[in-house]
């Protein structure tokens, strides 16, 4: 009864709030703002300024149908089956049609920048948005519910409910409209449209409630005519025509704000790295004339007038002052010099030692001063993620005429030495498994005070099937794995005869440790441990070199079932790929970030990968020949092969919300001299939420080969070779919510026979044919620091039902049907 008494209460609660006004508690005069109606882009003649958000060229060919009409019936038939375009363009040169074509582009550009800055002015969420949207509403606003239905009373639920769900109205007075247009006008002067104009319409949908209708009539572009730099110093004139490459300013691009900004910007980047160190971006102003051409802009950037001597004069470095505290509120009671630093402190020593200052600062005493030095500098202290607080400060030696230095004055306070990380979670995997997992890290930073972090971590998890394939209690509760990290990384090169003071950017030392111990409920006992030096650098941030000169890990197959067992005996490429060896590696990777804030940004990686050679060449010089199979190592097997992947990927914005983002990813794996078949673990495979998503993890491939359908089946779709590409097409649906469709394309294939695996041999000549195809959509819902994805894929082409005639090979529609909910992008 209790139960029934408390649903009763929760469905009267819930009518009594549907039943409630979500107006009745506004002010006379007061309407409650229900969302934007639509923004309106109107041109200088006040139609709709579609022609710039029509990139399909759809709306152009409707209205050069619409003039054919016309043209029949006014009886004008010589221009019968010629567009406006196509007239225009037997009257031009083909320069004159190159210069409207970038006109053009231009045009597109700027009108594009300028909406997307327009749209964030206008924008305003009302009550109740649907995923944050200034559109759409969610249809139960339920904080306007409670704050009209207990705004007015006292009771302590009443105040409760108040304090915990209401939601205060949204007012148009709130959004204040008025304001916004003057601020958007303003938007569309700053990027050219100097006739622009913002309007508004408020659309009433009873006394109570309305929503905005914006309109902005753009007018027409104005562009850059010439360029000139006015008043600078021969050093600094000659400074800027050796640089004019790198310039924001072009003429016949739009006239842009941000665009003048950037340029200043860039002035002051190009004189402080060459010493003028209180030189500053607003020292250079801008005059533009806009009345003597029609819609072109005259632009003039000159020095400010009466600037300051320092400005216009190049600095050197003097001494360095460096003051760090063990702990906030520390009191500063020693001083050293060593090497031209000065160092106060408290304490018996330095708290960190002296030689990562020295690797860590990019300046050098007498040396000119580069604001590329200050920014490595800075950087580099920060990425040793040691401070809690860091502040670099530069002043003058002194205030005579002729002091020509500046002293560096950094103010560091340490961190609390340990952190300690505790996480829970549960993972579903594809091969219908579930379970929770537990890991606890625990850091030292500074451990030997030389900027050194010791990291521990150990972690465990625990899995059953969701569905029995054994009846045997045991095979369906034992899946477990568990294992341990310790590494110990260096803010520096740790390597005899290399001293990290000739690097001026980031480098690091890590030395890791580590062991894994998995039980396979039904399959086999697998012990791994691993024991690696790597080291990595970057000059820039686009940049980044990674090298691993040693890596050793061993694998050792403590026990197996019947079952899996007779599956390697029947797979000699399984058995070998999954015995104990030990595998001596090393390997370099390089990455490639391109800036995002770049229109295409694109990122590159490759990796290069070599197992077993220095090994086998130790062997040959104790006799043993290259060729020969099975050398031993710690009398187990070792691997040897060269692996190669290369990855990219490639962002086509056509919009800032709307953009095509692509990926190639390419990889082969080579095993010979000892062996002849990589470890399962190096092997590569196909499927799963971040590759072909119309198809499960391991499920494609090798080459056309149809794997049994079994619980090990997976074991045996992996490859030697791979090739593997995404289009994607992402856009905004409203608010935080955004969608994808997206079109997938991969396979693996074996380099050696196998047959076992039939059809899994790359061919060339087959090779497209062999692409395992899917295509599909899905939703990403961005939280900021968190995207949810859920994606439907479907199944094109299967490589594996080449039995099937045509192309679409799927055979029912929902077998070709996969749903993949995952967490971040999948590239």
């Amino acid at each position: 009864m209790r139960i029934r008494n408390v649903y009763g209460l929760l469905v009267l609660t819930i009518v009594g709030l549907m039943s409630c006004s979500t107006t009745k508690n506004l002010s006379e005069g007061e309407i409650l703002y229900t969302g934007i109606d639509k923004i309106s882009y109107l041109d200088k003649d006040g139609k709709s300024e579609k022609f710039y958000r029509d990139s399909t060229g759809v709306i152009r060919a409707v209205a050069d149908a619409a003039e054919r009409v016309d043209n029949v019936l006014s009886g004008n038939l010589q221009n019968i089956g010629k567009s406006k375009d196509e007239k225009r363009n037997n009257e031009q040169t083909k320069e004159d049609r190159t210069i409207l074509r970038l006109e053009h582009r231009a045009d597109v550009l700027a009108f594009e920048t300028a909406s997307t800055e327009l749209d964030a002015v206008l924008q305003y969420a009302p009550n109740n948005p649907l995923f944050g949207s200034s559109y759409h509403r969610t249809p139960f606003p339920i904080g306007l519910w409670v704050y009209n239905a207990y705004s007015n009373k006292t009771s302590r639920f009443a105040n409760w409910m108040y304090k915990t769900f209401a939601g205060e109205p949204v007012l148009i007075s709130t959004v204040n409209p008025d304001t916004r247009i003057k601020v958007a006008t303003n938007t569309l002067h700053n990027y050219g449209f100097f006739n622009g104009k913002v309007d508004y319409e408020i659309k009433k949908e009873n006394p109570k409630k309305a929503k905005i209708t914006y309109l902005i009539k753009t007018g027409k572009v104005s562009r850059l005519d010439s360029i000139e730099y006015k008043g600078f110093s021969p050093v600094a004139d000659s400074l800027i025509r050796h640089n004019t490459r790198e310039t924001f300013l072009r003429k016949g691009d739009a006239f842009n704000v941000v665009n003048l900004a950037n340029e200043q910007s860039r002035l002051e980047k190009l004189f402080r790295n060459e010493g003028y160190y209180y030189y500053k971006a607003a020292n250079a102003i801008y005059k533009a004339d806009t009345l003597m051409k029609p819609y072109k802009v005259q632009l003039m950037m000159q020095l400010k007038p009466n600037l300051s001597l320092m400005a216009n004069r190049p600095w050197y470095m003097g001494q360095t002052y460096i003051t760090v505290y063990d702990h906030a509120g520390d009191s500063i009671t020693k001083m050293k010099k060593i090497r031209g630093i000065t160092f106060n402190y408290s304490g018996k020593k330095i708290p960190l030692h002296p030689i990562v200052w020295f690797q860590n600062i990019a300046h050098r005493s007498h040396a000119l001063y580069r604001l590329k030095d200050q920014e490595n500098t800075q950087q580099m202290l920060s990425s040793l993620g040691i401070f809690s607080q860091l502040n670099i400060a530069y002043a003058r030696r002194d205030t005579t005429a002729t002091c020509d230095s500046l002293d560096v004055m950094i103010s560091a306070v340490l961190d609390k030495p340990y952190t300690s990380d505790l996480e829970m979670n549960v993972t579903s995997k594809n091969n219908d498994r579930i379970g929770p997992g537990l890991s606890w890290n625990l850091q030292r930073k500074n451990a030997f005070h030389g900027g050194e972090l010791v990291d521990f971590k150990i972690y465990g998890a625990y899995e059953w099937r969701t569905h029995n394939e054994s009846m045997t209690n045991n095979n369906f509760f034992n899946s477990y794995n568990v294992g341990t990290r310790l590494s110990l990384d260096f803010p520096r090169i740790v390597f005899p005869g290399i001293s990290s003071r000739q690097f001026h950017f980031p480098t690091a030392t890590s030395f890791i440790l580590s062991g894994d111990w998995l039980n396979r409920a039904g399959y086999f006992n697998l012990f791994s441990s691993g024991l690696s030096v790597a080291y990595s650098w970057h000059k820039n941030s686009t940049s980044k070199h990674e090298f691993i000169p040693f890596s050793l890990a061993y694998d050792k197959l403590i026990n197996s079932t019947p079952g899996f067992d007779s599956i390697m005996a029947a797979n000699p490429a399984l058995f070998t790929s999954m015995r104990n060896r030990f595998v001596p590696s090393m390997q370099y990777t390089y990455t490639y970030m391109k800036p995002e804030m770049r229109r295409n940004p694109f990122w590159w990686q490759f990796s290069v990968k070599e197992a077993g050679n220095v090994t086998s060449a130790i062997y040959a010089l104790a006799g043993k020949k290259l060729s020969e199979k099975n050398k031993n190592l710690f009398h187990n097997p070792f691997a040897q092969y060269v692996k190669l992947t290369s990855e990219l990927h490639q962002t086509f914005r056509i919009r800032r919300e709307y953009k095509f983002v692509t990926r190639l990813m390419a990889g082969v794996i080579y095993s010979y001299g000892n062996s002849d078949v990589a470890p399962y673990s190096d092997q590569f495979y196909v499927g799963g939420a971040n590759s072909v998503r119309a198809f499960t993890i391991r499920t494609v491939g090798p080459g056309t080969y149809d794997a049994p359908n079994s619980k090990y089946s997976y074991m045996d779709q992996t490859g030697d070779l791979k090739l593997e590409g995404n289009v994607e097409f992402r856009f905004p649906i409203f608010g935080s919510l955004n969608g994808a469709f997206f079109l997938d394309a991969g396979n693996v294939w074996l380099l050696r026979q196998n047959e076992n695996r039939p059809g899994g041999t790359f061919k060339l000549a087959s090779m497209f044919q062999d692409l395992a195809v899917g295509t599909g959509g899905g939703l990403r819902y961005d939280m900021g620091f968190l995207v949810l994805r859920l994606d439907l894929g479907v199944g094109i082409h299967n490589p594996a039902n080449v039995h099937q005639g045509g192309y679409y090979n799927i055979g029912k529609f929902k077998d070709g049907l996969a749903l993949h909910f995952a967490i971040g992008y999948p590239f």
